[in-house]
């Protein structure tokens, strides 16, 4: 297989050898559990509570407002279904205010919350993917108890105006849930700032392991658990906690705090790259923000009329170029993705998206030669197709 250049950064990333370094001795010699009362015990504890509080330092919080997760879909569910218990124990309305293009892992609890018998409200967006603040001031009535909006998205990487909608919430008196797991390392996070009650992230987002995420909650705002059995997490997330997966998205959260501008500069960079060179092709349309104050940087999404993400997908791969496709296809027929005719695509557009995501391991050289790879797959592509891509208006994304 050739040498890959890998630009699918939002799905998953590589692990620092920081990261790595940190955490293998708690897999080879510091293994206890932060249980015990014993030596082990204390230094497996000691490392836990090391890697709260620089979680907590990322997200501008109190140590006591993170909680340990197994990763973001765990946290996002637990964010929406426990505090679904605690509004119905306690009396409040069943009402739940969401987007229509939320990941799935919030989508799922609505749509389960919808299927007994809460109201659920799926806020429209424009077509870049944005809420308009006042949509979401007339969904609210008397019965929402809950609003739950993703702060970046991972298909088309609109950034919503989270602040803007956190006081509309809060002057309701809602609780407000956010999945940021796609912004870590690439926009800065301050809970007690934006004022919401709770927060997702994920590990394998911002280069630590898979199995590991975190939840903030703020203090006061009640979630109550939906797994029974221990008291670890405080009740909110029981079980052994996994102590060397802990101190990866602790130094994790660190490095991304600290290196935050500069990174956030290098993705830009290699951001517009991309943009410019795909968008230089004939046909090819950028989805979601026209400009980086409203796209998560790095992250590139366009639409190739004519043609099928998952084609270019494979096509990519066979060159050396791991990217991404927002539409599926399931036993031969091609599905177009919810969050991309949210937007203003039609079906037969939407099942041509496909997503590039720059990180810290890549550079600039790569992003030009995965423009030129792109450049001969799609017309590689357009002419083995009995009707070609028709050409459209391009559209550039500028810089801010």
């Amino acid at each position: 297989m050739p040498s890959s250049i890998y630009l699918d950064n939002s799905a998953t990333t590589r692990v620092r050898p920081e990261v790595q370094e940190a955490m293998n001795p708690f897999v080879e010699d510091k293994w206890g559990n932060p249980s015990s009362v014993h030596f082990y015990g204390v230094e497996a504890r000691r490392a836990l509570d090391e890697a709260r509080r620089a979680v907590a330092g990322m997200l501008g919080c109190d140590e006591d407002e993170v909680y340990f997760t197994p990763c973001g879909t765990y946290s996002n569910n637990v964010a929406l279904l426990g505090r679904a218990r605690f509004n119905e124990a306690n009396g409040k309305g069943k009402h739940l205010i969401t987007t229509r293009i939320e990941h799935s892992s919030c989508m799922g609890p609505a749509k389960y919350l919808e299927g007994a018998g809460w109201d659920v409200t799926y806020l429209p967006v424009d077509c870049e993917g944005l809420v308009d603040p006042d949509s979401l001031r007339k969904a609210i009535k008397k019965e929402t108890s809950i609003i739950s909006i993703m702060w970046a998205n991972n298909e088309v990487g609109s950034v919503q105006p989270l602040r803007e909608l956190a006081d509309i919430a809060r002057a309701a008196d809602v609780f407000f849930h956010s999945d940021a797991v796609q912004v870590p390392g690439k926009l800065k996070i301050n809970v007690k700032e934006l004022g919401i009650d709770s927060l997702a992230i994920s590990g394998h987002k911002f280069y630590a392991p898979k199995g590991i995420g975190a939840l903030y909650v703020r203090k006061g705002s009640n979630v109550m658990p939906l797994v029974f059995g221990g008291g670890q997490e405080r009740g909110l997330f029981p079980g052994t906690e996994p102590v060397a997966a802990a101190v990866a998205i602790g130094v994790a959260s660190k490095l991304a705090d600290q290196e935050l501008v500069t990174e956030t500069e290098s993705l830009i960079r290699m951001g517009r790259i991309l943009v410019d060179g795909l968008t230089a092709i004939e046909g090819v349309k950028l989805s979601g923000p026209q400009t980086w104050e409203n796209r998560i940087p790095g992250h590139v999404s366009v639409i190739l009329p004519g043609l099928e993400g998952e084609a270019m997908v494979m096509q990519a791969d066979l060159r050396g170029l791991c990217i991404s496709s927002a539409s599926a296809c399931k036993k031969g027929v091609t599905s177009p993705s919810h969050v991309v005719t949210a937007l203003c695509f039609s079906d037969a557009e939407a099942v041509g998206s496909i997503r590039m995501s720059a990180g810290r391991f890549n550079t600039e050289d790569e992003c030009v030669k995965a423009v030129d790879l792109m450049g001969k797959i799609i017309g590689s592509l357009r002419k083995s197709t009995s009707g070609g891509g028709a050409p459209a208006e391009t559209r550039q994304l500028h810089a801010v």
